[in-house]
């Protein structure tokens, strides 16, 4: 029995642990990821970004000279009621196809996942244009006080604009005067781009267990490459 990603020293891990014990099961458990967060209540946009890295800022400020220079250039925010969520579906898989992200090898699952978060309230999808060409995406889901940061990508070509940082501090805007959430979790893994914009790191584990009454159990305990890399 495997069960991963947890929360390290979260409830479920420490009671599921306990009863798989308690009913005759080996357990070990194991490291999954990192994951960012920060915690974004009582404080103001302009206050949370003040206290990121300067380099993180300079980068932003330089990107939107930049884009000034280069033209009109928007930045438009789909929530739950838009009325142009095709056109935003088609924006995001626009910029993601141009972008360095290994295509999505089920590509219906994001514009169904943007459908349902439109319905359920969760969506906040952004794009970001110079003229009318797509060249920055990012989705957000948005539920109980919490902004998840689930997919991101930008056309290659435009990193001299830093169009990626300039989406995420105008989503992050977003989140934190708009939405008021009490947390901003970047999901997934230890990037170094994601401690530039969070405030804390956890961990999550994996349990898995063991039956050493059956052969199959015996078996796979004794095999160490069930263990992640």
């Amino acid at each position: 029995v495997r069960f991963d990603p947890l929360e390290n020293g979260g409830m479920f891990f420490t009671e599921m642990r306990a009863g798989l014990r308690l009913a005759g099961y080996w357990t070990d458990d194991f490291f999954c990821f990192g994951n960012w967060y920060m915690r974004a209540s009582d404080q103001t946009f302009d206050e949370y970004f003040a206290s990121r890295p300067s380099a993180l800022r300079n980068s932003i400020l330089r990107g939107r000279r930049r884009l000034n220079r280069e033209g009109v250039w928007s930045i438009s925010m789909h929530l739950p009621e838009t009325p142009h969520l095709d056109q935003a579906i088609a924006a995001f898989n626009s910029v993601y196809a141009k972008s360095w992200k290994t295509p999505e090898p089920f590509p219906n699952f994001i514009p169904g996942l943007i459908r349902t978060a439109a319905a359920q309230g969760w969506l906040r999808l952004g794009i970001l244009c110079v003229g009318d060409i797509p060249v920055a995406a990012q989705l957000w889901l948005v539920k109980s006080g919490k902004a998840n940061i689930y997919k991101l990508a930008y056309v290659k070509g435009c990193e001299r604009f830093s169009v990626g940082s300039v989406l995420t501090a105008a989503m992050m805007r977003h989140v934190i005067e708009v939405d008021r959430v009490a947390e901003v979790d970047y999901l997934t893994g230890d990037d170094a781009y994601k401690r530039d914009w969070m405030s804390h790191r956890r961990e999550r584990v994996g349990l898995i267990a063991f039956d050493p009454l059956t052969l199959t159990g015996l078996a796979a305990a004794a095999r160490p490459h069930w263990r992640p890399d």
